[in-house]
C-alpha cells in the first residue's frame, strides 16, 4: 500500500481521535456544569457547544477520510468485508444518536438553563420554578445516557478497526 493510502489512514486516525475524544467528555461537562454554584451553566454549556460543533465536523472527517482510506487501499480493504461495512454502520448509528436524542435532549436543557438562571420574574418564586429544575435533572439524565451509548458505540467501532473481525 501507497503512501497515499498511509496519509489518509494517519488523518482518519487524527479525525478519530480529536473528534471523538473531544466528544467523549460532554457528558461529563454537562454534569460538572449542573454542580457549579448558581449561574454560570449557561456560559459551560455555550462554550461546550462552539467545541462540539467543530469535533463533529471532524467525526464526518473521519468518517470520509476512512471511506477513502479504503478506496485507496487497492482492494486490500473492501466494503465488502464484514469489519469495514459494520464499522461504517456503527458510525452512522453513532451520529444518528448524536442528532436524534443527544441534540435534541441538549436544546431543551439549555432552554431550562437559561430559564432558571434568568432574574426572577414578577409573580415568580424558587417555588415557582422547581418543576423545571425537576425536569432539568430528567434532561441531564437523558443525556447522559446519550453520550454513554455513543461512547460504547466509538468503542465498539475501534474494535472493528483495529481487530477487523
Amino acid at each position: 500500500m501507497g503512501t497515499g493510502f498511509k496519509i489518509l489512514v494517519m488523518v482518519h486516525v487524527v479525525c478519530v481521535v480529536a473528534g471523538f475524544g473531544a466528544l467523549a467528555y460532554n457528558g461529563l461537562y454537562l454534569s460538572l456544569a449542573q454542580r457549579r454554584p448558581q449561574g454560570g451553566t449557561g456560559a459551560v454549556l455555550e462554550v461546550n457547544k462552539m467545541v462540539s460543533g467543530l469535533a463533529e465536523a471532524l467525526v464526518y472527517a473521519a468518517i470520509l477520510f476512512g471511506i477513502a482510506a479504503v478506496g485507496a487501499s487497492h482492494k486490500r480493504f473492501g466494503f465488502g468485508d464484514a469489519w469495514v461495512s459494520a464499522a461504517l454502520a456503527v458510525a452512522v448509528v453513532d451520529i444518528g444518536i448524536l442528532h436524534g436524542w443527544i441534540r435534541p435532549n441538549q436544546r431543551r436543557y439549555t432552554d431550562l438553563v437559561r430559564k432558571l438562571e434568568a432574574p426572577l420574574g414578577p409573580g415568580e418564586s424558587a417555588e415557582t420554578r422547581a418543576p423545571d429544575a425537576m425536569r432539568l435533572q430528567t434532561q441531564e439524565k437523558r443525556i447522559g445516557f446519550g453520550w454513554a451509548a455513543f461512547n460504547v458505540l466509538v468503542i465498539g467501532a475501534v474494535y472493528l478497526m483495529v481487530f477487523q473481525p
